[in-house]
């Protein structure tokens, strides 16, 4: 698992990187490639993969996929894409802030045992926070909807299952 100053290293280095280079992409690519290239970098960043490691690779992780959530709003955007084309023509790399829709408000850096209420749910989010850990998204899925019905005035894990959909309608195939 990477370490703490892997962490701040990529965040330091994406002040000086494009939307595109944060995503991998070339200039100019389509909408779906996009969506594929931030699954990829989502599956190496999302904090909540590394819930069970030093409290400092999370937070860092979860600078990282703030950047990364910002660059992926911009550019699947085609409105926010054209407005960042012009702005990086004129040597601008981020959008200001106020133009960028944000990104969600659910705290990475709790588990979802952390959020939940009732025990038998947290016995099933425990286990769902170790299949995202080792990128078993579906499988974490499943179990959140279990313990969703288990907790079902929870609006936080309401949000992290919509996030957990999210995730899995952009993994490939």
């Amino acid at each position: 698992m990477p370490e703490v100053e892997t962490f701040k290293a990529w965040a330091e280095s994406m002040d000086s990187m494009t939307y595109y280079a944060i995503l991998r992409v070339p200039e100019g690519v389509d909408l779906a490639r996009i969506k594929e290239a931030f699954h990829s970098f989502a599956l190496d960043a999302h904090p909540d993969r590394y819930v069970d490691q030093d409290p400092g690779v999370a937070e860092a992780a979860a600078e990282v996929f703030r950047r990364g959530v910002e660059a992926y709003n911009v550019l699947s955007n085609h409105d926010l894409r054209a407005r960042y084309d012009r702005a990086l023509a004129a040597g601008q790399l981020r959008l200001d802030a106020g133009l960028v829709p944000p990104a969600p408000t659910s705290s990475p850096l709790r588990t979802l045992e952390a959020i939940t209420n009732e025990p038998k749910a947290k016995e099933l989010c425990r286990k769902a926070d170790h299949f995202i850990s080792i990128g078993k998204l579906d499988e974490a899925r499943a179990l959140v909807v279990t313990a969703r019905q288990l907790d079902p005035h929870n609006q936080e894990l309401e949000e992290r299952l919509k996030l957990l959909w999210e995730a899995i309608a952009l993994e490939p195939g």
